[in-house]
């Protein structure tokens, strides 16, 4: 039995020299491209865990002379990797709706002295790195709601834009709005918004704009 398995052997040999030549290289292929996979995936791993984590925070400080709270303050925070190059762009609206007739008419004015005129850029890539605040407008914003409750819906809407890059000077933007609470935002609605403001015909100065202003405004565009 031993010697027709030699016969058999001796017979086949070309055959398996072929199959061996042929298989062992379609097994270095596979291996190889495993390996770059596991690399590829240990190499996604570790730049995710190094990312920076961005979180956006906002504290109302209150006013005792006035009893309400009249500022607003934003703090950006990083719980994740470093972070360089940070930008910051802002915007902010009023947007103001007449419930007086069957159907609802909004108009959306751009504003400036909304925020701070200076944040705080602390220095640091980790932890507190950015601070800025609504420079007391709460009053104000307070102040316009009560003149045009009879007349509708009023609202501030403010945005904030951060731009920044990580470790491996990669770019990232992250955008939200921040008023009237803070909710995460599209780059596609980020950019909508920036042609609102672009193409508006004029901008408010929040500090001094009055009910009147508003309705002035809402009345020739309806």
């Amino acid at each position: 039995m031993l010697t027709r398995f030699r016969k058999w052997l001796e017979t086949n040999k070309i055959f398996f020299e072929v199959f061996v030549a042929i298989t062992l290289p379609i097994i270095a292929i596979y291996i190889s491209v495993q390996a770059n996979r596991i690399a590829e995936n240990q190499t996604r791993i570790m730049e995710e865990e190094n990312l920076p984590q961005l979180e956006l925070r906002m504290n109302q400080e209150y006013n005792e002379s006035i009893k309400i709270y009249d500022n607003n303050v934003w703090s950006l925070y990083n719980r994740g990797g470093k972070l360089s190059n940070l930008s910051i762009d802002k915007m902010s609206f009023i947007r103001f709706t007449n419930n007086g007739t069957n159907k609802w008419n909004e108009i959306e004015l751009p504003i400036y002295g909304y925020f701070a005129m200076h944040g705080i850029l602390t220095g640091e890539s980790e932890g507190l790195i950015y601070q800025i605040d609504n420079n007391k407008n709460g009053f104000k914003e307070l102040q316009l709601r009560n003149q045009l409750l009879n007349d509708g819906q009023f609202e501030v809407e403010a945005f904030i834009g951060f731009t920044y890059l990580d470790i491996f000077d990669n770019r990232h933007s992250l955008f939200f709005k921040c008023s009237p609470s803070i909710t995460p935002v599209l780059e596609e609605e980020w950019l909508q918004m920036q042609k609102k403001q672009n193409e508006a015909d004029s901008t408010l100065y929040f500090p001094k704009v009055s009910a009147s202003d508003i309705l002035k405004i809402y009345n020739v565009a309806n």
